[in-house]
C-alpha cells in the first residue's frame, strides 16, 4: 500500500507550455536514447498500433512512426501538441495527435498493441487512473512501458544541492521524485492489473561544454526551475544563478563535463 500521490505543480499544462520550445530543441538527444530503450522493451511489427501518453515533444512518437508503426499521441499542453504536429510535418510522418488528458483517454478499449508514457504519467494527479487507462486501451497481451527519473546523480545532484544552499527555505530536489522508488513503481503497475512487471534502471551519459551551460539549459528546459524563476523575479534570480555557477565551477571546473541521467523504465503486460 502506498500513499496517494500528492498534487504536483507539474500536473497542469502551463509549466510545460512555458518550456515547450527549448524542451523540444535541447533535450532531443537525451530523450531519443530513453525512447529507443522503451521501444525495445515492447517490440512490435510494422503496422502495430502504438500510443504515446503525455507525449510532450513526441520523441517516441516520431521514432516509432518512422519505423512503420501506427501512432496515436496525447498531451495536455497545447504548445507541446503543436510542436509535435510541426515535427511530424517536417519529417513527413503522420500520427493521430490529440490535446487531452491522459487520465481519460479518448480511445476505446483494447485498441493498442503497446502504450508508452515517457516522463509524463509520473506527474499525473491520479496516477492510478493513468495506469488504469493504459491498461484499458491495450489489447490483451499488449505491453505498457512507463518511465520516471531515478534520484539525481553527478552534476544534476550538484545543481540540486547548490539550489538548496542558495535557497535554504525552498526544499528543492530533495529525496526521490514521483515513481522514484522501483518497488513502489512496480506496485502501481501491478495494482492496475499488469503482469510480468519489471522496473529497470537505465543510465545514459552525454557531454556538455561546461557546468554553467548545464545550468543554463536547466533554466530553459526544467519546468520546476522555470516556475521558481518566475516566482522569484529577475533580480533575485541573478543572485541565485551566480551562487549556483560559483559552486558548480568550484566542484567541476570551467571546462567540459559529463552529464549522466538515469531513468527507471517499467514494463508490464496486460494478461491474455
Amino acid at each position: 500500500m502506498t500513499d496517494a500521490p500528492k498534487q504536483s505543480p507539474l500536473a497542469s499544462p502551463e509549466p510545460w507550455s512555458l518550456v515547450a520550445d527549448d524542451y523540444t530543441l535541447e533535450l532531443l538527444p537525451m530523450f531519443e536514447l530513453f525512447s529507443r530503450d522503451a521501444l525495445a522493451l515492447a517490440p512490435t511489427s510494422p503496422g502495430a498500433r502504438l500510443l504515446d501518453v503525455a507525449a510532450g515533444p513526441g520523441t517516441l512518437t516520431l521514432l516509432a512512426a518512422s519505423s512503420g508503426r501506427l501512432l496515436s499521441a496525447i498531451d495536455f499542453s497545447p504548445q507541446m501538441v503543436e510542436n509535435l504536429k510541426r515535427r511530424l510535418n517536417l519529417a513527413q510522418l503522420s500520427a493521430d495527435v490529440r490535446l487531452g488528458d491522459g487520465q481519460a483517454l479518448p480511445w476505446a478499449d483494447s485498441e493498442f498493441d503497446a502504450a508508452f508514457s515517457m516522463f509524463g504519467l509520473m506527474f499525473f494527479p491520479d496516477r492510478a487512473r493513468g495506469f488504469a487507462e493504459l491498461y484499458r486501451v491495450l489489447k490483451p497481451g499488449g505491453v505498457a512501458v512507463v518511465s520516471s527519473w531515478a534520484t539525481f546523480e553527478g552534476i544534476f545532484a550538484s545543481i540540486m544541492a547548490a539550489m538548496r544552499e542558495v535557497l535554504p527555505d525552498i526544499p528543492f530536489g530533495a529525496g526521490k521524485g514521483p515513481l522514484g522508488d522501483p518497488e513502489e513503481f512496480a506496485g502501481e503497475l501491478s495494482g492496475a492489473g499488469f503482469v510480468d512487471v519489471k522496473v529497470t534502471p537505465q543510465p545514459h551519459t552525454l557531454p556538455a561544454a561546461a557546468p554553467r551551460e548545464v545550468w543554463a539549459q536547466c533554466q530553459r528546459t526544467t519546468a520546476p526551475i522555470v516556475l521558481l524563476k518566475r516566482h522569484l523575479g529577475e533580480a533575485k534570480w541573478t543572485d541565485v544563478t551566480s551562487g549556483i555557477v560559483e559552486r558548480l565551477e568550484a566542484q567541476y571546473g570551467t571546462g567540459p563535463v559529463d552529464v549522466t541521467t538515469t531513468a527507471y523504465l517499467a514494463r508490464g503486460q496486460r494478461p491474455l
